[in-house]
């Protein structure tokens, strides 16, 4: 009985821990608790309310309910006497299992009597805390005996103590106990997972420093939600050098395994041993198949036992047409497959081989990416598609080093699947921007298996290697495998014209991509418009096209209609809004409209739903954050992900966009005026021979031009005004816009009818500011300046702000207009606390009055009468008139109210 209770119920005194071990719990604790505060303070609230009789965690295993009770008994202090208790979690037990070290401490026969009982353990209890308030804290692992409920009822009910329930489910409570939480007696306080910004908030804190998207990913993924878990895997990473710091940027190498078992495995592993033996059938065959529609599963283990199953949140059921049943708890599906041996793994393998379509097996992505894992670990066979479409899958996890791992391990491929083998094979390799090996793969299918293909599969082969030759134009032209298959299109006669159109669509999908790469929007725009509303295409076809269009309109002048189309993305398709070509499309369309903080928002939640994903695409995310801001004029707010989207992509060069990255990091840097970390950047943006989609070469063109301007360079409005003339040619009105807008500072008459040029081809409140800027400017009409300065002010762009504020206050102060010189000087002061440096400074000096003049301005501007200042300076009302009159002269105003603002 006693080895069964496992129970802790001697007094304080005798439980002493080691010094070190406590320690490291005591660390452990801290950390773990600092993104639980919330939590904490609920689950001590309800301890110390009046009339309640405590609180109850619950939450899923391994999100940390025994790590929140063992806070919440820190935060009591020593003001409570905590008693741990623990249900059996080897099935049913004698009477009081529960309490077996207390009943040891009883007199001989004390037990006959259950009143007895309950008197002598709540008279135990009140001598042993020696007045304190008792805390019982009891970790509902497995089952409660009717007779320790009734006693732990009874010291509830008598104030006796209090209850600190640690459950997976309220549901798990014995029945008398759920009652009281239902009342609301027990205050239950739900635990779930860490997200994302919970982990880097963790993880920032333990190494102290800014810490890379893609490693937070990774360490989220490693710690399963668990926050008692990051402590120990940050410090294993950095041990072994896998978490190291690069240009003051925490990153991590390489993938992140979670810690080694833990008690709570321990648990699950007793849990799944005190099972009846159909019940332990069950879980063995879903922890090997994942996923099992729930007709088949009663057919052969009969549904009284599933029913069963289900009731006790053992299996749960999706809502699929296949109505697969699971294990509710993942991990102990982990642990019931590592326990199985040899022969039972391959008998298990041949009762769950899945048949049919890969899409008929009833799994998701993660199941058959583990399934086909496991099944071809323990030797068992697997139908060839199979292992190509868990490829497939794991590409679409983001994880194509499993993917690769999964066609090196797979059988002899051969025909058709030999083809989508080497189609999977070259789309993993490129997501790892291994595309030199992607082509050569691609190139390696014989050209008779490519004759033998089917139009649709021949199509994609053409399509991925003009996309991979976009990136790689030394290797070839990519146009030219869209050319040959059309040819060889036009051939197949015989082929099913459905066939046929599937084919041309991804032939033509592959076109617009390449011209979208390259920025030759203008060739294919009206053809991309067609074919985003053409009838009777895919939808996956009209999507992609839409996309595409959206890019080429937001920088070929069609911005509104671009964010137009944007929005009805957002409406329709809110689940494909994750993908390469969505980001890029939104990033682009949002940033040519001004709307950089609707850009912030996106990639901001991209990056706080985490995933896999992070590790390949967290610089690209954190650069396209980091561009928004610094456009806006917020430098230094741009710096903490621009920095780590520098050391992300200097560890893994996705897209090509290190160079982007160089330079928008070099921009940040000079709008906060610090020169020498902006020429350092600079020096690394120098072009490179790597080819980048378009988008992300305008951006290091840009930034890199803007940069150099910020730092005076003589040359820097010239090139940025040559690249505008390329774009303009190219069609790119947008994208010419904005490069002559950056150049034209403080600008010439020449760059500012350009601009009011460009801005009659272009649509949206970002070209109507611009022009509207251009228009003041060329005119020198500070009135209109301060209208485009409060645009600006409503876009919350504080540079275009503090351009116009300083131009208008320059043609003020010549005209001698007083009262919009102070309007400029106002925003223009409240500019300067903002941002670290401005990007024009006033030339035309202000009025240079004397120290008297200036001291009797001041005191007249904040509302003293003539004899209050003469009282104050020590002269008479007289001199106080005379000095007012050569103010007013100096400023240009007529009465002491226009001074406001001036002095």
């Amino acid at each position: 009985m006693l080895r069964d209770s496992a129970v802790s119920a001697l007094p304080r005194r005798q439980v002493r821990p080691s010094p070190d071990a406590a320690e490291r719990q005591a660390d452990r604790l801290q950390w773990a608790m600092l993104v639980r505060q919330s939590e904490l303070e609920a689950a001590t609230r309800a301890l110390e309310a009046r009339g309640s009789l405590g609180t109850v965690i619950s939450g899923p295993p391994g999100v940390g309910k025994s790590f929140l009770a063992s806070a919440v008994l820190t935060s009591l202090g020593a003001g409570v006497y905590p008693l741990r208790l623990r249900t059996s979690t080897t099935g049913p037990t004698t009477a009081y299992a529960c309490l077996g070290a207390l009943l040891a401490r009883l007199p001989k026969g004390t037990a006959s009597s259950p009143t007895g009982l309950l008197l002598a353990v709540e008279r135990m209890l009140r001598e042993d805390s020696g007045g304190h308030p008792v805390v019982l804290v009891v970790e509902f692992t497995g089952t409660l005996d009717e007779g320790s409920v009734g006693v732990l009822l009874h010291l509830l009910l008598t104030g006796t103590a209090r209850l600190l329930a640690v459950a997976q489910r309220a549901t798990d409570l014995p029945a008398d106990f759920l009652r009281l939480v239902r009342r609301g007696r027990l205050a239950e306080i739900p635990l779930h997972g860490i997200g994302i910004p919970e982990t880097r908030l963790l993880v920032s804190a333990l190494v102290d420093g800014r810490v890379a998207s893609s490693a937070v990913g990774e360490l989220h993924h490693a710690c399963g939600g668990n926050p008692a878990s990051v402590q120990g895997i940050v410090r294993r990473e950095r041990a072994t050098g896998n978490l190291h710091k690069r240009g003051g940027v925490w990153t991590l190498d390489g993938a992140v395994e979670p810690e080694p078992g833990s008690g709570t495995d321990e648990i699950i592993r007793a849990r799944w041993a005190r099972e009846p033996q159909d019940v332990r059938e069950v879980i063995e065959h879903l922890a090997v198949a994942r996923r099992v529609p729930i007709a088949g599963l009663a057919g052969l283990f009969g549904s009284e036992v599933l029913v069963d199953m289900e009731d006790r949140a053992l299996i749960s059921v999706d809502a699929t047409e296949h109505r697969c049943a699971y294990l509710r708890e993942p991990r102990m599906a982990e642990l019931v497959r590592e326990r199985l041996g040899p022969d039972r793994h391959r008998e298990l393998a041949s009762l769950t081989s899945l048949g049919g379509a890969p899409e008929e097996t009833g799994l998701d992505r993660e199941d058959l990416v583990s399934y086909v894992e496991w099944s071809l670990g323990v030797g068992s066979t697997l139908a060839p598609e199979l292992t190509v479409h868990a490829a497939r899958a794991a590409i679409a996890l983001y994880e194509p080093r499993r993917a690769l791992e999964l066609l090196d391990r797979a059988p002899d491929l051969v025909g058709p699947t030999a083809v989508e083998g080497a189609f999977q094979r070259a789309a993993a390799l490129s997501l790892l921007e291994r595309k030199d090996e992607a082509l050569s793969v691609l190139g390696a299918v014989p050209p008779e298996s490519i004759a033998r293909l089917d139009a649709v599969t021949m199509a994609r082969h053409a399509a991925a290697r003009s996309e991979l030759l976009t990136w790689l134009p030394e290797r070839g032209d990519p146009q030219e495998p869209l050319h040959v298959a059309w040819d060889e299109l036009a051939k197949r006669g015989d082929d099913d014209p459905s066939d046929v159109k599937d084919a041309g669509e991804v032939l033509d999908l592959a076109e617009f991509r390449m011209h979208s790469f390259q920025g030759d929007f203008s060739s294919v725009l009206d053809a991309l418009e067609s074919a985003s509303r053409r009838t009777g295409s895919s939808e996956y076809f009209r999507r992609e096209s839409s996309l595409l269009l959206a890019l080429g309109w937001a920088a070929c002048g069609r911005e509104a209609d671009a964010a137009a189309l944007m929005a009805s993305f957002g409406l329709n398709s809110p689940l494909h809004t994750d993908d390469d070509a969505y980001l890029t499309a939104a990033f682009a369309v949002w940033i040519s409209t001004g709307d950089w903080k609707r850009c912030v928002d996106l990639f901001e939640a991209y990056v706080d739903r985490g995933g896999r994903r992070l590790s390949l695409r967290g610089g690209i995310a954190e650069l396209f954050l980091a561009v928004a801001l610094v456009l806006a004029g917020r430098g230094s707010a741009a710096l903490e992900p621009l920095l780590n989207a520098v050391a992300q992509l200097e560890e893994f060069p996705a897209r090509n966009a290190l160079r982007a990255a160089y330079a928008t990091t070099a921009f940040a840097y000079a709008q906060i005026g610090d020169a020498g970390e902006a020429e350092r950047f600079l020096e690394h943006a120098a072009p490179s021979q790597n080819r980048a989609p378009w988008v992300f070469e305008f951006v290091a063109d840009f930034c890199e031009g803007m940069a150099r301007r910020w730092l005076g360079e003589a040359a820097a409005s010239e090139a940025l005004l040559a690249h505008a003339v390329e774009d303009e040619a190219a069609g790119r009105v947008t994208a010419a816009g904005i490069c002559v807008f950056g150049a034209s500072v403080p600008g010439s008459e020449r760059e500012f009818l350009w601009i009011e040029r460009l801005s009659h081809h272009r649509q949206g409140p970002l070209a109507h500011l611009m022009a509207a800027v251009a228009s003041a400017s060329r005119r020198k009409d500070a009135e209109a300046l301060l209208d485009a300065a409060e645009l600006a002010y409503g876009m919350e762009l504080d540079a275009v702000e503090a351009r116009c504020a300083a131009l208008a206050l320059d043609f003020a102060r010549d005209r001698s207009e007083s009262a919009a010189a102070g309007r400029a000087q106002t925003r223009l002061d409240r500019l300067t606390r903002i941002l670290p440096t401005l990007p024009l400074v006033p030339q035309v000096p202000a009025p240079v009055l004397t120290e008297r003049e200036r001291q009797i301005a001041v005191m007249a501007a904040s509302g003293a009468s003539n004899r209050d200042i003469a009282d104050g300076v020590g002269v008479s009302v007289r001199t106080v008139e005379g000095h007012l009159y050569q103010v007013f002269m100096k400023l240009g105003v007529s009465s002491r109210g226009g001074l406001e603002g001036l002095v």
